[in-house]
């Protein structure tokens, strides 16, 4: 005789189990999204690292060609009748073009370079009945990829006005310590930098003293986080640009006087006025503690804990926020001084000594 067998039994999780599961899971994500994160945010910098290399490619291709490297930004024109009203009282043109527009061509972006039509501004006033903006409009809207990094914020560029063309970048020229923007000596005339790049400025080999392997070109000059300014560095305008919350913003150009990655300055004016110091030098603001922490002239970046620079050797080094600063006493007696290794990479003959273990 045979018996039906008994019902066999089902096994399932329980609701502990269930729990305990879940939670593993989630310790899992939890340790893996950091990792995502860390290999994606190597991969930006590693193109970013690339990107400045081709920028230092196309400088150096440039003095090659020329004979000195490019000028950091041709300011003033001659050349053309001035708008009413300018800072060099009816008798000279804002133009504007920086360094970015100038090598073009060496970094394979001849299309754009010959667009652009370097009789008239970048931007601005009326010259010769047309606006200047209007004209070169088409070649300065482009977004040309080797200038952006891909850790920046991508944005559109902010429709301020018609007349004007405005194109996203992340890296600036070095212009060393002298405040070149908020004191010139009558205008056209500008300000001799102390960095590599300067306003209407261009320098040979011979004349970096310090060594190119010693001396910033280019670094990151990135968008603060919630920037509260849409017009804040782009490739096609050098000049300087007045802001919101009492701050100003300088194109194309970046100061070492402000540490790395400092945050924004709000009326940057009154806690870093544009003065002189005791000898007569615009490097006065070099020794003022507020001014270190005006980001807004400094560089930037949004790798986490420092920012690319490109030295004039071609290499491309990391330099770290913790860098030496130097003295931060304000206004020390000129044999106290002490401009730091951040500072004296960004000379091109300041004579300083910098260890190779520096950065």
């Amino acid at each position: 005789m045979r018996f039906p067998k008994p019902f066999a039994t089902r096994h399932g999780f329980t609701l502990i189990e269930l729990l305990v599961v879940i939670a593993i899971i989630a310790v899992l994500i939890a340790l893996l999204l950091p990792a995502v994160q860390s290999a994606r945010e190597a991969a930006r910098r590693a193109q970013c690292t690339n990107n400045l290399k081709q920028i230092g490619l196309a400088i150096f291709n440039y003095e090659s060609g020329n004979g000195v490297f490019p000028a950091g930004a041709f300011t003033y024109d001659t050349r053309t009748p001035a708008a009413a009203g300018n800072n060099c009282g009816g008798n000279f043109q804002p133009a504007g073009h920086s360094l970015f527009a100038f090598i073009l061509p060496f970094a394979e972006q001849t299309a754009i370079f010959n667009s652009i039509n370097f009789t008239f501004a970048a931007g601005g006033g009326t010259q010769w009945g047309l606006l200047p903006g209007r004209v070169n409009f088409t070649a300065y809207i482009t977004r040309v990829e080797t200038y952006v990094c891909p850790s920046d914020f991508r944005h559109t560029p902010p429709a301020l006005t018609a007349n004007n063309a405005y194109s996203q970048s992340s890296y600036a020229a070095s212009s060393g310590m002298r405040d070149i923007y908020r004191w010139w000596y009558g205008c056209p005339n500008e300000i001799d930098p102390d960095g590599a790049f300067g306003k209407n400025f261009v320098y040979r080999v011979a004349d970096f003293t310090d060594g190119t392997s010693n001396t910033f070109f280019v670094g990151e000059k990135s968008r603060f986080i919630n920037d509260p300014d849409g017009v804040f560095n782009f490739w096609n305008r050098s000049l300087w640009f007045g802001a919101s919350l009492g701050t100003t913003r300088i194109q194309g150009f970046g100061t070492t006087v402000p540490r790395p990655n400092a945050s924004l300055l709000v009326n940057e004016n009154s806690f870093c006025p544009s003065t002189l110091n005791v000898t007569g030098f615009v490097d006065g603001w070099a020794y003022n503690i507020q001014c270190q922490g005006m980001g807004q002239f400094g560089f930037l970046s949004q790798h986490p804990g420092g920012l690319n620079f490109l030295f004039g050797d071609g290499t491309v080094r990391f330099v770290k926020n913790t860098i030496d600063m130097g003295n931060l006493q304000n206004n020390p007696p000129v044999a106290l001084r002490n401009i730091g290794v951040y500072r004296a990479l960004s000379t091109r003959s300041g004579g300083e000594v910098v260890s190779a273990d520096a950065l």
